[in-house]
């Protein structure tokens, strides 16, 4: 029975919107789908029925060449897209999840994030593909480390710490953040290492601050960094820090 949300499709429309959904297509490329429409339907202008079923809502570009297909269920809002499955079509590689989600993964937050954070070596913006929320951070490649590999890849705690202080406006503030890794358990010397290897003034600052390592301590003496403070802008704390020459405003 088609529904009223439906009514708006063509015969041909709702006749390749049915078959997509019947073969359980969630993505499919343009070429795949010029393909399916020529061989079921007789039509002159595919790239008219295509545009068509976007302006409808029926197939939503993520990113050139790639469509998501929205199915007849979506009406009852029950149909959701797994959101990784969106991720891992527009980068395939070199990227992980982390961030707000991380930080919850690794039960540093209860609050669930309203958006997926990712970091990668192709983009840098904020999508929103229907009701699916992205932000992307683009890092160079030598940057990404720390991750877990599961059947999507998730930076592991250490990770996860060195980028919400890196980006701890996106979890309510530095001070927050600092509040909140205190009391996790994590790997101390692991959390060491990859400020080390993140090669950040502020982060090795802000680590040593979390972990009060010589190691750190004298790798900022080497690279003469407390001979000066650095300061972090709206940490949301006030702090003048002066072992590790640190100043949150």
């Amino acid at each position: 029975m088609k529904t009223r949300e439906f009514s708006g499709l063509s015969p041909n429309q709702e006749k390749i919107m049915s078959i997509l959904e019947y073969k359980k297509m969630e993505l499919i490329s343009r070429k795949e789908l010029i393909s399916l429409i020529k061989s079921h339907i007789k039509i002159k202008d595919v790239v008219d029925l295509i545009e068509k079923l976007q302006a409808k809502k029926r197939i939503v570009s993520i990113k050139r060449g790639v469509y998501m297909v929205v199915p007849f269920s979506a009406v009852s809002k029950k149909w959701v897209l797994d959101e990784y499955k969106i991720i891992d079509h527009l980068l395939k590689q070199d990227y992980y999840i982390g961030l707000y989600n991380a930080f919850n993964l690794h039960g540093l937050t209860e609050q669930i994030p309203n958006k997926l954070f990712v970091f990668n070596t192709k983009y840098s913006f904020d999508k929103e593909i229907l009701h699916y929320r992205f932000k992307f951070f683009k890092v160079k490649k030598d940057k990404l480390f720390g991750i877990m590999k599961d059947k999507y890849p998730y930076s592991d705690k250490e990770r996860t710490i060195i980028d919400v202080l890196e980006y701890p406006e996106y979890l309510g503030g530095l001070s927050e953040v600092l509040d909140r890794i205190k009391e996790v358990k994590y790997d101390k010397t692991k959390l060491i290492d990859y400020a080390i290897k993140y090669n950040s003034i502020k982060i090795i600052k802000l680590v040593g601050l979390l972990t009060n390592s010589n190691k750190l301590l004298g790798l900022l003496k080497q690279k003469n960094a407390l001979s000066y403070y650095t300061t972090i802008k709206k940490s949301r704390t006030k702090l003048l820090e002066k072992k590790w020459q640190l100043r949150l405003i």
